[in-house]
């Protein structure tokens, strides 16, 4: 794990855009980056007075921006910039990227499709409130967004001789799909165990989620290894701590 003025490298890299249930913000120079500009456009003056804390733009949305932030990764394959780059590496360089087979169009697709209708699932009127339930459906409908861009990311970098390197990016976009996919599945069968939906309409999605999950794993064998800087780096990441901590 590479640090730099306390940050990890590469953090936010990988991760699941999930920045309000991240316990690594206070690492992850995207997330201070973020922070200091929202600091910026609250603190600016408008026209009709120095500060406006009920703007749109003022302190009070960055939650709710942050909440977006699967959204946001739909958008990853046109930001390749953000992608930090091996030691001595071309300022130019960028992961290889290949156009998808007709199979892999097709398996982007239905991730696609799925997601999409996990996002628009709502909970029965009379259970949404409940905290187990309100959780599972905050969990289905941030990972139903998130899960297809990286499918499609993780396929499309499926390009060049060392795409299956171990810390290759599409290996790290497999990874971040797969983790989505796991995560909706545990979100749906909690659903299901609290009653939520029935088993009958539990069965088709789970069966489904397994299918992708198989077929992820059947092109990317590896992607499961890959360490996500910080995220699967748990000792190391108590081990700057400790040593911050003098």
């Amino acid at each position: 794990m590479d640090t730099q003025d306390g940050f990890i490298v590469g953090v936010y890299n990988y991760c699941d855009r999930w920045c309000e249930r991240c316990t690594l913000t206070g690492r992850c120079r995207v997330f201070a980056e973020e922070q200091r500009l929202a600091f910026e456009l609250a603190s600016a003056p408008r026209p009709d007075g120095p500060t406006a804390p009920s703007s749109p733009r003022g302190p009070g949305s960055v939650p709710v921006l942050r909440s977006l932030g699967a959204l946001a990764a739909a958008f990853e394959e046109l930001r390749e910039e953000s992608i930090d780059l091996p030691a001595g590496a071309d300022a130019d360089h960028r992961p290889s990227r290949s156009d998808p087979t007709p199979e892999e169009i097709a398996l982007h697709d239905r991730a696609r499709a799925l997601g999409h209708r996990l996002w628009s699932w709502l909970a029965p009127e009379s259970r949404a409130h409940e905290p187990a339930v309100k959780d599972a459906v905050a969990v289905l409908q941030h990972f139903a967004l998130f899960v297809s861009p990286k499918v499609h990311r993780a396929l499309t970098g499926r390009g060049g001789e060392d795409w299956d390197t171990a810390d290759s990016d599409a290996n790290g976009s497999a990874k971040a799909a797969l983790v989505a996919l796991d995560q909706l599945g545990e979100a749906w069968l909690r659903l299901a165990e609290l009653g939520a939906i029935s088993l009958i309409q539990a069965a088709p999605v789970l069966t489904e989620l397994q299918q992708l999950t198989a077929e992820m794993e059947q092109r990317f064998p590896h992607a499961r290894a890959f360490v996500r800087p910080g995220l699967d780096e748990p000792e190391a990441v108590a081990m700057l701590e400790w040593r911050e901590r003098g």
